[in-house]
């Protein structure tokens, strides 16, 4: 009998799931232009200055330069909000590029690994530079 209360349950969670996402979709985050990353950071970070940005060709993801202290940036969207990190030499683990497509592993266990397609292949190889340097 408790197994039929489970599967009842599981079941009634996954008809509401189902149906929220039927009616609502799922939207998914974008971070914006050059200057809606800049505008949210600036709002996030005292003295924040923009510098060279890198916005992924899908929208989800991008790179900035502080220029006030020379720090790079990432902002990535996750689920409906936008999460940001200062990428330091202790939390960038690794950097790797393929193509247009640079990846980043980070030492942070609640965001691990981010991904972002470049405009181009050249553009890519130049942050890759810049994230290793």
């Amino acid at each position: 009998m408790p197994f039929l209360y489970l599967a009842g349950s599981l079941g009634g969670i996954a008809l509401l799931v189902g149906l929220n996402h039927l009616l609502f979709g799922q939207a998914l985050s974008r971070v914006g232009g050059k200057d809606e990353v800049a505008a949210r950071l600036a709002r996030e970070i005292p003295g924040f200055r923009p510098g060279p940005c890198l916005i992924g060709a899908d929208g989800r993801a991008a790179l900035i330069e502080n220029v006030t202290n020379r720090s790079l940036l990432l902002v990535e969207a996750q689920g409906d909000d936008v999460v940001t990190r200062k990428l330091t030499r202790e939390l960038v683990a690794s950097v790797g590029r393929l193509g247009a497509r640079l990846s980043l592993e980070l030492a942070d266990f609640t965001f691990p690994r981010a991904t972002i397609l470049a405009g181009s292949e050249n553009q890519a190889r130049e942050w890759e530079a810049r994230l290793k340097a």
